[in-house]
């Protein structure tokens, strides 16, 4: 029984750091968001889910990796604008983007990530609709430890600045399922 838990152990790690092996992937992530004193919002929690287009690269070449369409959710987030008399006003963010990820290939159940995206921002609730609406450019990296070939965990952190000087900062970690194997 040893030897085959080990012999399983050894395969699935052989596939463990191959980004090429499947074609898609989706994440979900739970995490906390920092906001900035210009964005006049509290901390708060954050739900994520990504979607992945893993593109089939070259060993040793710089190409894109995956293409992430990226959605971020953080409800129910405190909104302060004294100027508009708004103390304790509550509303609802999300966030759209999209991501090209650049992968940090090597023999390790463990890959390094770097992002880098676009997207905008929506605020459902009041003033902090009206003054938080923008579009945002991402920066970040993450790294994901591979269970088996098609799942893993993950762990995420990425700043996010708007158009309007305002910046977040976004740490997540979550399960990644990988299928569209390709033959």
């Amino acid at each position: 029984m040893k030897k085959l838990f080990l012999a399983t152990l050894a395969s699935v790690s052989v596939f463990a750091a191959d980004h090429n092996l499947y074609n898609h992937s989706l994440e979900m992530l739970g995490g906390y968001a920092v906001n900035s004193t210009e964005s006049r919002l509290d901390n708060a929690s954050s739900l994520g889910l990504r979607y992945h287009y893993n593109r089939s690269t070259v060993e040793g070449s710089v190409d894109i990796d995956a293409v992430e369409l990226a959605f971020d959710y953080s409800g129910n987030t405190v909104y302060q604008n004294p100027v508009k008399g708004i103390v304790d006003g509550k509303t609802d963010i999300y966030r759209l983007g999209v991501n090209a990820l650049w992968y940090m290939e090597n023999d390790s159940d463990f890959t390094l990530y770097l992002l880098l995206g676009a997207g905008a921002q929506f605020f459902e609730e009041g003033a902090a609709k009206d003054s938080n609406n923008a579009l945002f450019a991402a920066v970040g990296a993450g790294v994901e430890y591979q269970l088996r070939g098609d799942f893993s965990v993950v762990a995420e952190a990425k700043g996010i600045f708007a158009g309007d000087d305002s910046s977040y900062f976004l740490g997540n970690v979550g399960v990644k399922y990988s299928f569209g194997q390709n033959y």
